[in-house]
């Protein structure tokens, strides 16, 4: 999905004026067209997947930052940045996090937390199930989780609680960067009443998970009610306080921590999780269920942490999962290969070797071509070279242009 307004966008990003907090915009209302803006923003292809500690998971960052910033929302006690940073090897990747106070002076050091991880598998990053070259958007997995983030704390600076809220946006990235926001006591554990964590909310179709439901001695008699009355959607409810997810680390850290989830689908970390995609109304229901769920919890005179162990997620998701991964297989075996090996050169990627009746070999391919182009896009790098090739099957033709000797030469080649 292309964003023609990209380059507008991140230069907002950057403006002085939204340094200093602006004036929030009152939502009377969770809003389809908010939860649209911000999802064909951040898994516009432009932001190349929203790999952690990558350009586009950093620019991704920027524009949950901004949207903080205009909402008026401050950093957490102790720091002075919403942006925190945390390494993962020789990445350095950020969480967002950002705070409202409530309205309860007797309540302001105590919290709810609001989250739903950022980042996804990149342009064949950690986790990506597509071609090696091609761009993963996540708009499902996890901007929509992201998005719904956005809008609770767009509605929450219009409708404050009376406890404060910490808005996050985290690196999930093997739950690091929720893990490292728990483990250091960058949030503050000791004072989080409850989490609600937001990711893969996109694709309801009329279908919600909840999970966590156990995770507070409270949560079902203030909850059940709410949710035995929620007749248009179909809840499946789970008490297990794990799962492959941001709540986890709150759960280990001792908080009761809920998991709002509408289960995989065909596009799960693949290139097709796209925002035209998206159920914007289903995922707008959800969040107004979500609302009514925090308001219960926020009211309540305490909550208290239960264990719940185990893995809270849909009864069929190991099935889904394995059918999904079935499913990759037959995609994997689909695809075209050139059959080259290749080496950065100037001006292009230079040929070490064209392998005996491969598809380079067919079209003519020989050492020492320096490869600049194949299907119009440039070739320097081996991320280019995948990129231009992405998840082509076998039999379909790609155009290389090739420089032999000095001179320009076109060529075709059916992939193998």
């Amino acid at each position: 999905m292309k964003c023609p307004a990209l380059a507008s966008l991140c230069a907002a990003l950057l403006l002085p004026a939204l340094v200093s907090p602006l004036a929030a915009q009152a939502a009377d209302e969770i809003r389809e067209q908010d939860l649209r803006a911000h999802i064909g923003f951040l898994a516009c292809s432009e932001m190349e997947g929203r790999a952690s500690g990558e350009h586009g998971g950093h620019l991704s960052g920027r524009y949950v930052e901004a949207t903080f910033r205009r909402l008026g929302l401050t950093p957490l006690p102790g720091q002075t940045e919403l942006r925190l940073p945390f390494q993962v090897g020789d990445l350095t990747c950020y969480n967002v996090v950002g705070v409202l106070r409530g309205t309860d002076p007797r309540l302001s050091e105590r919290y709810l937390a609001i989250g739903g991880h950022l980042d996804h598998a990149g342009i064949g990053g950690p986790g990506a199930m597509g071609g090696p070259g091609e761009v993963h958007n996540g708009a499902d997995d996890n901007a929509s989780g992201t998005a719904g983030v956005l809008e609770l704390a767009e509605w929450y600076v219009a409708h404050p609680p009376k406890h404060s809220i910490i808005f996050i946006s985290a690196e999930e990235r093997g739950l690091l960067g929720s893990e490292h926001l728990v483990t250091q006591k960058i949030v503050p554990v000791d004072q989080i009443r409850a989490m609600f964590n937001f990711d893969m909310i996109g694709r309801s179709n009329g279908y919600l998970f909840i999970g966590g439901l156990g995770t507070a001695t409270e949560f079902h008699d203030l909850l059940d009610p709410i949710l035995a009355g929620t007749q248009d959607m179909r809840l499946e409810l789970d008490d297990r306080g794990e799962a492959p997810s941001d709540n986890t680390s709150f759960y280990h850290g001792g908080i009761p921590s809920l998991f709002f989830f509408t289960h995989i689908h065909e596009d799960y970390h693949l290139p097709g999780d796209d925002a035209e995609k998206i159920d914007y109304a289903g995922e707008a229901r959800i969040l107004r269920l979500a609302r009514e769920m925090i308001g219960v919890v926020d009211a309540a005179p305490s909550i208290q942490f239960k264990s719940a162990p185990g893995m809270g997620m849909p009864a069929d998701f190991n099935e889904k999962m394995m059918a999904h991964f079935q499913n990759i297989q037959k995609l994997q075996r689909a695809r075209g290969k050139l059959g080259l090996r290749v080496e950065e050169a100037a001006g292009g990627m230079v040929v070490t070797s064209v392998g005996e009746g491969s598809s380079a070999a067919d079209a003519g391919l020989l050492v020492d071509d320096l490869v600049k182009k194949i299907n119009g896009r440039e070739i320097h790098t081996q991320r280019d070279l995948l990129r231009a090739l992405g998840a082509a099957e076998k039999g379909s033709e790609v155009t290389l242009q090739i420089e032999r000797a000095g001179g320009p030469l076109t060529l075709k080649a059916p992939l193998k």
